[in-house]
């Protein structure tokens, strides 16, 4: 059941609610009821206040600061709207004067029940250290202007319903909770500047239903200001902080922004901002920072602005907002030394670049810098009398480098060439250039004059299309099968224009490399030994791979040669004992195998065959490794039961491992093989098995003659043929 208290706290809050909507629809009728020449009653979706009056000339002007940036006449009234007890020619508003004894606060010489009369409560350079009580008496209290006072905590304010303006600017208040303001749906002018504010919670200001549309938090103590507290999602006029020490930007709640609604201008000027954010790690994507600089123009006046290449990415952008906005136009930069005081939007974007340093992996004496602008990365190593290409160089990609008019003799290959694209290596000493190098797919542009090469590679061929190369003037060795510098040079010069003055020296002589097809035209063909010799390498690298590649196959092939044409003659005493004619090996735990193969042995047994069934001939409790051993050695010939499953076990690998051993090294000893499931040779894994169906060495189960019994024992009597022979 529900308790009495609970009941009427119901009650109140009913009341409450009902008592506020009666209240805004007494105002309503009222401002109907009056003319307000020039205004009209603007009262769009995202604003609870149903108290402003909006100038008429913001349904016919376009406004100059964000006239493409969302809805003109909204973001006219957002500026310039007032509550109609302001603009009213009645006298609307009375002021009501704060007094204290030493127990209570009362309002002096008023009656605050006064019909048709707002009311602005004041109370200033005074020791006023919370909102007094007195104040939820009022149903009509508009405006509050407590500046100057000792108020560190905002408490209490959660009945007045229709505030439209707070003023506590002066006071020591320390912080902000993001539940402080939403009770005040009405609350449209916010001043809290001169506190001692460090932290404000995310989303304090971004909520609806309100009003909220003008916040002065200048000269505070804030260092940092996460920024759902300026990307609001609604229209605002402004967001002041000017004066306070913010450098750092926060995203805590990991929110995304897409600029669809909203936006207001952003003011701050004279703190601490020095680097570009990351707009990526704060939710805003980069392909729609154009969309958010025009609904949130924000003016970093009086910043030490460090021009590098954080802006470089955004400087056209910035340069194009500027034509609309005069935020952008008082970006100065305070460094480098050689921007200071220039504006960002006049400087040339080449300049804005970021150093790396020796920590960073710039080689030591070099300078290295990104430039945005070209998208590049250089590393300028230019005439630091290095010996050797550096080992390492910066970890970002697109590098542009120059190791020009060094001592450098040899053009080695290292990882950080998989991330250039340029690289600059003239007046050096280079005789030679790693073959590998060629082949970098990012590497299309490689300046390689002034060096004494001795030698170029048959890997340059693959810098076709977009890469090119020069190697200047240069001697090198030649012979006739460089034939294909030819072309080579010629697709140089038609693609990239770059012009190569190679000069060969080849029998005796020193031509152009581009006529080298006129001393090789007339050289005679090697003789035919050349290629007698490279078809038997050829034909014996081939024999060799069939080897490998099928060597049971050929191994049983041989072997049944062998048994073909068997020397009669052979000492009987060599053939081993016996025990077993058959010995039939299968997935036992295959219950149709096993049915089928009752009937086999039952066959085979009739026509005077013995036969090793393990399942029934093993003893039970032995060891079943030793058994298979010894009953396969005491077995003249194998039946095999190759199914999907075969080999699954450790004992059916053992076992065949075993068949396949004495069948190896005995020529009487046979092995039969029966295809259960007609298993293709692409899907048996080993390859003995597999050997036996690609020869077509088996005996299919669905033999469609209907003599698979007879097929079985024909192959048997063979062996025991061959065995009474011997």
């Amino acid at each position: 059941m529900v308790d009495f208290s609970t009941i009427m706290i119901l009650v109140e809050l009913f009341l409450l609610v009902f008592g506020v909507q009666m209240f805004s629809a007494s105002h309503l009728s009222k401002i109907n009821q009056e003319s307000y020449p020039g205004y009209f009653h603007w009262r769009p979706h995202t604003v609870v206040s149903n108290f402003l009056m909006c100038p008429d000339a913001c349904n016919h002007n376009i406004i100059f600061r964000r006239n493409f940036a969302g809805n003109n006449v909204v973001t006219c009234c957002v500026k310039n709207a007032q509550p109609f007890w302001n603009i009213s020619k009645s006298n609307l508003l009375d002021v009501l004067h704060l007094k204290t004894t030493r127990e209570y606060w009362f309002f002096e010489g008023i009656d605050t029940s006064a019909v048709n009369v707002y009311f602005k409560v004041v109370y200033q350079q005074g020791d006023l250290k919370e909102i007094p009580d007195i104040l939820c008496k009022s149903k009509k209290i508009v405006e509050i202007n407590f500046s100057a006072n000792q108020i560190e905590n905002i408490a209490n304010i959660d009945c007045l319903h229709i505030l439209d303006t707070l003023n506590l600017s002066f006071n020591r208040i320390s912080s902000l909770k993001n539940t402080t303001f939403r009770v005040l749906k009405y609350l449209r002018v916010l001043n809290l500047s001169y506190n001692k504010i460090q932290y404000i919670e995310p989303n304090t200001f971004n909520y609806r239903p309100g009003s909220l549309m003008k916040i002065n938090l200048n000269r505070n103590l804030m260092e940092s200001i996460d920024v759902t507290n300026l990307l609001i999602d609604y229209w605002f006029d402004r967001i002041d902080l000017i004066g306070n020490r913010i450098s750092k930007f926060t995203n805590e709640l990991s929110n995304k922004f897409n600029f669809s609604i909203g936006g207001g201008t952003i003011n701050l000027g004279h703190n601490l901002i020095s680097e570009f954010p990351n707009l990526p790690k704060l939710g805003i994507p980069i392909d729609i920072l154009l969309s958010g600089v025009f609904k949130y123009p924000i003016n970093i006046f009086k910043n030490p602005i460090k021009c590098d290449c954080k802006f470089g990415s955004f400087i056209k952008t910035i340069q194009l907002a500027a034509k609309h906005f005069e935020g952008p136009r008082i970006f100065i930069c305070k460094d480098p030394p050689l921007l200071r005081e220039k504006r960002l939007i006049d400087i040339n974007e080449d300049l804005l670049t970021c150093d790396i340093s020796m920590q960073h992996r710039c080689p030591p004496e070099c300078n290295c810098y990104e430039q945005p602008s070209r998208s590049r990365v250089v590393v300028n190593c230019s005439s630091t009398r290095k010996r050797k290409i550096p080992s390492v160089c910066p970890q970002q990609d697109d590098l542009d480098i120059d190791f020009s008019h060094n001592f450098i003799s040899g053009f080695e290959y290292h990882t950080y060439l998989n991330r250039t694209f340029s690289i600059n290596l003239s007046n050096n000493r280079i005789t030679s250039v790693d073959p590998f190098i060629y082949g970098i797919v990012k590497l299309r542009n490689i300046n390689l004059q002034h060096n004494k090469i001795l030698q170029i590679h048959k890997n340059v061929l693959l810098m076709t299309n977009d890469h090119k190369i020069s190697f200047g003037r240069i001697s090198i060795k030649c012979s006739c099968e460089m034939k294909w510098i030819e072309s080579w040079l010629e697709n140089q010069l038609r693609r990239h224009g770059v012009y190569n003055s190679i000069n060969c020296h080849i029998r005796g002589r020193n031509i152009q490399a581009s006529s080298i097809s006129e001393i090789c035209s007339f050289v005679k063909p090697n003789s035919t030994v050349k290629y007698v010799i490279f078809s038997v390498v050829i034909s014996i690298f081939v024999s060799l791979l069939l080897c490998l590649k099928m060597k049971y196959e050929l191994c049983l092939l041989l072997r049944n040669f062998k048994r073909l044409y068997l020397n009669r003659f052979n000492n009987n005493d060599s053939v081993e004992p016996i025990r077993f004619d058959v010995y039939i090996s299968f997935n036992a735990e295959n219950s149709n195998i096993m049915k089928w193969i009752k009937t086999v042995v039952s066959n085979l047994e009739k026509n005077g065959y013995k036969i090793c069934l393990p399942p029934r001939d093993f003893d039970v409790g032995g060891v079943h490794v030793d058994q298979i051993s010894t009953e396969i050695a005491n077995s003249i010939s194998y039946l095999v039961i190759l199914s999907d499953d075969y080999l699954k076990s450790q004992f059916q690998m053992i076992e065949w491992n075993k068949i396949w051993a004495h069948y190896k090294t005995n020529i009487y000893r046979n092995i039969v093989v029966i295809n259960y499931d007609i298993s293709d040779s692409v899907n048996i894994q080993d390859r003995k098995l597999k050997a036996f169906v690609r020869l077509g060495f088996t005996f299919d189960f669905c033999n469609f003659n209907n003599k698979l019994m007879n097929d079985i024992e024909l192959k048997l009597r063979r062996t025991e043929k061959l065995q009474l022979l011997t």
